[in-house]
């Protein structure tokens, strides 16, 4: 009796153990052939501009390291969300990515029916770069200073324009608050891409261009388009003689840290291959060239620290809104309590 008892037992630890056994055989086998075809990276705006530069020159250095191409597709629109709206709806398995901004943690508070929570809907891969921005205007333009600008929408508010992102991102959002703070107004005219502030900004159809810096500066050094002032914490290394904003007498300060998210639910091992490949991506000379050339620094997270980034600054973009004045406490509230769903 107690052979057929231990023989049965037997039997049905080893049918237990088997789903166990299959999956810690099936992940490293998984991870040596992932990838097996072409990643895809969304870049949330328009070609030519500050982001698409970069991914393009990241897709050629993490090639190498993946195994694979890996190719971007441009998805401007929706303030820069329409690339993370499409990640949160594909398919789990690490073939498609999308480059996230601030306006992925800002714009679920502003529309309820995005289409994605930044709490639930993504796995942070790596945190990358940060962008930096500036005010730009065509050579010839009277205003010879940000501070300049800044008394122009004093002493004529309404009527001096400048060109930015959609009215989700960055730039629009807090100059809402900034407008408020410093009594001035000025008139956003928005554009999808950064390629088209530069032609509105040459073609002399704006006043001022708030953007990063990156996708200007062939026209600086050019002498085309001057800069008003750097819009970070410290001066612009290429342009050290042009003070920031801050240091002109206004605390205007933007950060737009960025990296690559992908669908929830990615198989830990596919996320240790992704993280893995595109920080040596990041290590290489050549992106480090491509971060000078557009001014920006690096900015690496894991997976870990990129997701506790993305909770602390959707719950900051939430405050940051109320105080503008764009949303409400009680609807502030209720989104934070629904997680943005």
């Amino acid at each position: 009796m107690s052979c057929e008892v231990s023989a049965g037992r037997r039997r049905a630890l080893a049918i237990l153990a088997a789903p166990l056994a299959a999956s810690l055989a099936g992940a490293p086998a998984r991870a040596a052939s992932f990838p097996s075809r072409p990643i895809t990276l969304l870049c949330p705006f328009g070609a030519g501009g500050t982001v698409d530069q970069y991914m393009r020159a990241l897709s050629v250095a993490a090639a190498p390291h993946l195994g694979q191409s890996v190719i971007i597709e441009n998805k401007p629109g929706a303030g820069g969300t329409l690339s993370a709206a499409m990640v949160a709806r594909a398919h789990p398995d690490g073939y498609t990515l999308a480059m996230t901004t601030g306006s992925t943690f800002r714009a679920p508070w502003l529309e309820p029916k995005i289409g994605f929570s930044p709490l639930t809907d993504f796995t942070y891969v790596i945190g990358m770069t940060s962008l930096e921005f500036c005010a730009v205007v065509r050579a010839d333009s009277p205003l010879k200073s940000f501070a300049d600008f800044m008394r122009a929408g004093r002493e004529r508010p309404g009527q001096v324009q400048y060109a930015a992102g959609d009215p989700t991102t960055l730039v629009p959002v807090s100059m809402a608050g900034i407008q408020e703070r410093y009594g001035v107004s000025f008139q956003h005219i928005p554009f999808k891409s950064g390629s088209d502030m530069v032609a509105a900004a040459l073609g002399g159809h704006v006043d001022v261009v708030i953007d990063s810096v990156g996708t200007y500066v062939p026209q600086i050094r050019s002498g085309k388009l001057r800069l008003l002032g750097a819009l970070g914490e410290a001066r612009f290394a290429a342009w050290p003689d042009v003070p920031t904003a801050r240091e002109q007498g206004y605390e205007v300060v933007f950060s737009a840290p960025m990296g690559l998210v992908g669908p929830k639910g990615m198989p830990p091992d596919v996320l240790a291959r992704l993280h893995d490949g595109f920080r040596r991506a990041m290590d290489e000379p050549a992106i480090a060239e491509v971060l000078g050339v557009l001014n920006q620094p690096r900015w690496y997270r894991d997976p870990q620290a990129f997701a506790a980034y993305a909770k602390a600054t959707y719950e900051a973009s939430g405050e940051q809104l109320r105080r503008a004045k764009l949303i409400s406490m009680n609807h502030g509230a209720a989104r934070a309590m629904q997680g943005a769903t």
